[in-house]
């Protein structure tokens, strides 16, 4: 049904190809409202450079036959040298930055022949889509943005605070959850103990490996990362009591289990040459010492992530972009924020401070979601948006999500 009109899904990381997600989108399994606009807007999927089918670096960061060395170090130095050595012989690291992306997407647009385009941006893809909305505002109808940060308000890689805030509301879930209450009443300073043991040296932490079982030296800057990112999804939240109770006495499988199987599925859904290439040229530059101390001090991540994603950063070597880039994003397009109230990645207080700079921009707060904050109501609200044009949602969605049963053996 033609109709001139598009909406352009831009996933999140970075390092996610958008092609990836077509069947998923056209089987309506994942971003539901998207299936509910098909029938006045096309669904334009792009794979950035160096994502998906784009020119991918292919770098293997974490091999499922070598755990001890991705459970030594997020960015192991070895495979990260050595994929840069090899990526760089035939591309020009230089070039995979957002604001190259992003006009390749506006030329996808012009050659398609979309006026305009509405943005449907998660994670990664909201700070995409308003770097696209600075630089090609006369194209952009509106924008939906899920999981928000945006340039010169995003938070310390790996979001100590966020993930320290995230936990904070598993503990209080679990106290009002009477069966994890039963089975596990000292969450709080179980979690806290386990943490210490490894912030004080690896552990070693059994691990099936093809197999056999090894055991495998794990380090506090990857436990507290994979932990944070376990955060993201109620699913993998609702696990957490019972792999930090068992680690409490020390029984470590079924931590060793969440840390593997974690990093594997990340290594799954990113390329992480494209993630070291962007983040390394538009975030890690801007990063001030003063906020990683304020963040770290009250978090059990610290500053272990982003101290390692520097180090990364340092190994890769692009060049950064010049701190204009990192001017605050200032639109009246209309744009919808969609916000969890316990996301570890992206928390709440850093898309607020964007806010007052979008003239027509509106925030809906998902009480209870994490990162991932899709449930009916919102499907709805981002509908009724695009569809109106860009007017406020009527509708709250403070009540509608739920927190999966807790794990308890």
């Amino acid at each position: 049904r033609p109709s001139n009109r598009a909406v352009a899904f831009i996933p999140g990381g970075p390092g996610q190809g958008a092609t990836a997600f077509a069947p998923l989108l056209a089987d309506a399994k994942f971003s539901r409202n998207l299936d509910a606009l098909r029938d006045r807007y096309d669904i334009v999927l792009l794979d950035s450079r160096g994502m998906g089918e784009s020119n991918p670096s292919n770098c293997v960061f974490y091999p499922a036959q070598s755990p001890q060395l991705y459970f030594r170090q997020l960015f192991p130095d070895m495979l990260v040298k050595s994929c840069r050595a090899r990526v760089s012989a035939y591309s020009d690291l230089n070039q995979y930055r957002t604001v190259n992306a992003v006009d390749d997407l506006d030329d996808a647009r012009a050659a398609l022949g979309y006026p305009k385009l509405v943005l449907n941006g998660g994670s990664y893809g909201t700070y995409f889509s308003l770097v696209y909305l600075r630089r090609h505002p006369k194209y952009v109808e509106s924008a939906v943005l899920s999981g928000v940060y945006a340039p010169h308000f995003q938070p310390v890689p790996g979001a100590p605070d966020g993930a320290q805030k995230a936990l904070q509301d598993l503990v209080a879930k679990c106290r009002q959850d009477s069966a994890c209450r039963k089975h596990f009443p000292q969450f709080a300073s179980h979690f806290a103990s386990v943490i210490e043991r490894f912030k004080r040296g690896p552990l070693s932490v059994p691990l099936k490996v093809g197999s056999r079982f090894v055991n495998v030296p794990l380090y506090a800057e990857v436990l507290v990362d994979r932990v944070r990112q376990a955060l993201y999804d109620p699913d993998n939240a609702a696990t957490i009591p019972f792999v930090f109770e068992r680690a409490y006495r020390s029984d470590y499988k079924p931590l060793g289990d969440l840390v593997n199987g974690m990093t594997l599925a990340l290594a799954r859904a990113l390329d992480y040459g494209a993630f070291l290439s962007y983040t390394c040229a538009d975030e890690v530059p801007f990063i001030k010492e003063s906020a990683i101390r304020e963040v770290a001090a009250r978090s059990f991540v610290s500053d272990l992530r982003v101290r390692a994603q520097q180090h990364a950063c340092a190994l890769w070597h692009v060049r950064p972009m010049p701190a204009a880039f990192d001017a605050v994003v200032r639109s009246n397009v209309p744009v919808l924020m969609i916000i969890g109230s316990d996301d570890p990645a992206t928390p709440s207080k850093y898309s607020e401070q964007e806010l007052p700079y979008l003239t027509h921009g509106f925030a809906l707060v998902v009480s209870g979601a994490g990162h991932i904050n899709e449930v009916p109501c919102t499907d709805s609200a981002m509908v009724a948006f695009v569809r109106s044009g860009g007017e406020r949602p009527k509708m709250r969605c403070a009540a509608s999500f739920r927190l999966p049963p807790f794990e308890l053996k």
